[in-house]
């Protein structure tokens, strides 16, 4: 149609007889009327296409679509602004659409309003019932999933054969837990066609993981030492340490906090995190262990028959074992006297530490005050210039006894294991309900 056009006002204005204005003028009003019945043809034909798709939607039933010259007025009325935005959008995607003009009075009535509102919900519902027989299978899905975890969670057998240690086994056993409910809640969405709501929960428990990582980072922070614990082990129940300079015995491990009792039979609760990055001894782990008699002697005492009295002394205990043997050395020179150690050790199994390491003290006393070894304080003398008196030889011979010869031991006192602080251990952990992630308790 252009075409005929085109060549109708090119023959107008080319140069020719003048009996051939009148055929050109003919031609020209003839391409023109094709032209506009061409256009009103389009039109027609997009007008019936845009009043379909508003008849085959019931939101869109009252508009009315009007084509001129590919321009669609759309008018009529509509329940809301929302219909009349899709409407709007769909007409517009339709081949030939210039431009979509909105000219729909939106419905205020009450009792159109409540029709839409009632339709749309019937809808719903009855998409609701169609799908019901699905999400009761999907329930089924979860439903079982939760069963086989708790079954899992249960069968202690599994866990023993992957590691012995208590607290790791508890590990494990929420990690299968929590990992089957979870592959049991996807399975379930993807069996309704839900899969895109894994993808928001996982970007939504990223955002919010980050924000309770922060929220809550001392909870987490003990959480994970709990963990590493469980995997060094550095101690069990009923076993004495010492956290930082806090002294006590083990009595459970949660993951959170470990409680000790101490001496006087307080409850110390310390933090994982606490625990894991200070220094923890472990006085039970071995269960010999060695304890030390320091004693101040003079200078003018001989210092090899003083050793030999003190690891004598000892050797002769109760309490104090043969290997490794007791010891002793010369440990510091002061300025008014000599620092002597002596070295026992104690199998905690058979004896009690502090009562033999007590003993010992007053064994090694009595013994030492027995032989006439000095063991005078520090004492602090002016010197004069004048030369001090001269001692004669005899008197400073007789100034160091000789020890004794081994006689019979004196006599001593209990040194068995001490059974207070067992005795309420083992009360607590048998009336405790609380749970206790060490192994052997």
């Amino acid at each position: 149609m252009l075409a005929a056009l085109v060549l109708a006002l090119a023959a107008l204005l080319a140069p020719g007889p003048a009996a051939q204005d009148g055929d050109v003028e003919r031609q020209v009003e003839e391409a023109a009327r094709a032209e506009a019945t061409e256009i009103l043809s389009e039109d027609a034909q997009l007008a019936a296409r845009a009043r379909a798709v508003l008849d085959a939607v019931d939101d869109f039933r009252d508009m009315r679509a009007e084509v001129r010259g590919g321009i669609v007025v759309l008018s009529g009325a509509a329940a809301s602004g929302e219909a009349v935005t899709r409407a709007t959008g769909i007409l517009g995607k339709l081949d030939g659409v210039l431009l979509v003009v909105d000219d729909v009075a939106i419905e205020r009535g009450l009792g159109r309003r409540v029709h839409g509102s009632w339709r749309e919900v019937g809808d719903q519902l009855r998409g609701i019932v169609a799908a019901l027989p699905l999400y009761l299978a999907a329930l089924g899905i979860v439903v079982l999933f939760y069963v086989l975890a708790r079954l899992l969670r249960g069968a202690d057998f599994l866990y023993r054969l992957w590691s012995e240690r208590t607290l790791l086994q508890e590990l494990l056993r929420q990690t299968v837990y929590v990992v089957v409910i979870g592959v049991g809640l996807v399975v379930a969405l993807l069996f309704v066609d839900a899969g895109g709501v894994i993808g928001a929960i996982l970007g939504a428990a990223g955002v919010l993981g980050i924000a309770l990582g922060f929220a809550f980072r001392n909870i987490i922070e003990n959480y994970l030492a709990g963990v590493l614990l469980a995997v060094r082990q550095p101690f069990r129940a009923r076993d004495v340490v010492d956290i930082d300079g806090q002294v006590g015995t083990v009595l459970r491990t949660t993951s959170s906090e470990t409680t000790l009792m101490d001496a006087d039979g307080n409850h110390v609760r310390l933090p994982n995190a606490m625990i894991f990055n200070g220094k923890v001894v472990n006085y039970t782990r071995n269960p010999l262990r060695r304890f030390t008699v320091s004693v101040d002697v003079g200078n003018d005492v001989d210092l090899d028959a003083a050793q030999d009295l003190g690891v004598a002394t000892l050797d002769r205990m109760k309490g104090v074992i043969d290997d490794p043997a007791p010891s002793g050395r010369v440990a510091k020179l002061g300025e008014s006297t000599v620092l002597i150690e002596l070295y026992g050790w104690v199998d905690q199994r058979a004896a009690g530490y502090a009562k033999v390491a007590s003993e010992a003290h007053r064994l090694i006393k009595q013994a030492f005050d027995e032989a006439g070894i000095d063991m005078p304080p520090p004492t602090y003398g002016l010197t004069f210039e004048a030369p001090p008196p001269q001692v004669p030889a005899a008197r400073r011979e007789s100034a160091t006894p000789e020890p004794p010869p081994g006689g019979p031991a004196p006599e001593q006192l209990d040194v068995s294991p001490e059974t207070d602080i067992d005795e309420q251990v083992d009360e607590e952990l048998a009336s405790s309900d609380e749970k206790n992630l060490l192994e052997d308790s």
